[in-house]
């Protein structure tokens, strides 16, 4: 078996100075690759900042005959994220991977008790933070053609009993990929984003009560997930666009369907064709993945869009 290798490659991975961040960044720098560990070092509800996480973690490569930076800036403005990838470029002379993991859980609680700066916080962290980070990126590895990302996205944007926030940024991690791999093929260019829902014990998970934290400590420690998230930034990963379920050692493509459904004459549909064939609208013995957004136009209308294809699609 012929071991996949990071030599002379550099990676960026946000969010490195606990927990899943940290794992990917030891896995990445085990097999050979220059790490930029970034992390504000604040709490898990977004307050304070504290350089230790993050040169923790870079000591420890070091320490292992590695190589890594720790990087201190936020990931939240666009400064920030410009500043952590001009740090790695200036170190080591260009990126080739960047890992979008850092997060917070900056509002609690359900949405009539969130207030707009809560909301607006997790969604700059998460969502903005990959963002930012790929942004300041993006033409580098545009002009070298060449670059892997990795949005870390969580089951949470699937729905779950608390603050609206969080999920809401971790959704729309998912909807960036599939932009940022989309205009990438268009381009012809050799760049590869993909997306993760790791389920792995962390800082957050201890928010969850005693039980369940220990169930994930043993059964889901960071390191199970860091294989699969490493595999999706290596050279001969095969797909672009995808999101994972991953963690536990396990590895499983999640997907976004489109039912055939119902499908009324022109002109003919009505309140009352839908509530009495609303078993066909909800029936998913046949579907659709749709590649981009074109995919589900074209599955919808009767007219032939495929002129579209590589200007607004």
């Amino acid at each position: 078996m012929v071991e996949m290798r990071f030599d002379e490659k550099v990676a960026v991975v946000t969010g490195a100075g606990n927990g899943l961040g940290r794992a990917y960044a030891l896995a990445l720098a085990e097999r050979g690759a220059k790490v930029l560990v970034n992390d504000l070092g604040g709490s898990i509800h977004g307050g304070g900042a504290d350089e230790s996480p993050a040169k923790k973690t870079a000591a420890e490569i070091v320490n292992a005959g590695g190589f890594a930076e720790a990087n201190f800036d936020s990931v939240a403005t666009g400064s920030g994220g410009s500043a952590i990838i001009a740090q790695a470029l200036a170190t080591w002379g260009h990126v080739d991977v960047v890992v979008n993991n850092a997060g917070a859980v900056v509002a609690r609680g359900p949405i009539d008790e969130n207030t707009d700066e809560q909301y607006v916080a997790d969604l700059m962290v998460a969502a903005g933070g990959a963002f930012f980070v790929t942004k300041a990126a993006w033409k580098h590895m545009w002009d070298r053609d060449f670059g892997r990302i990795l949005n870390v996205s969580s089951s949470a944007f699937l729905g779950m009993n608390s603050s609206a926030g969080y999920p809401a940024a971790k959704g729309a991690t998912w909807g960036l990929t599939r932009n940022l791999a989309y205009r990438a093929a268009a381009g012809g260019k050799n760049i590869k984003v993909n997306c993760v829902m790791p389920t792995a014990a962390a800082r957050m998970t201890g928010l969850m009560g005693d039980t369940i934290s220990a169930g994930m400590d043993k059964y889901y420690p960071p390191e199970a997930a860091a294989a699969a998230a490493a595999f999706l930034v290596h050279d001969d990963v095969p797909v672009s666009g995808e999101m994972f379920a991953i963690g536990g050692d396990h590895m499983r493509r999640v997907f976004v369907g489109i039912a055939t459904g119902f499908q009324a004459g022109q002109g003919e549909l009505s309140m009352e064709l839908l509530r009495d064939n609303f078993d066909d609208v909800m029936d998913t013995s046949s579907y659709i993945i749709a590649r981009n957004a074109l995919d589900k136009v074209l599955l919808d209308s009767r007219v032939p869009w495929e002129d579209g294809r590589g200007t607004v699609f």
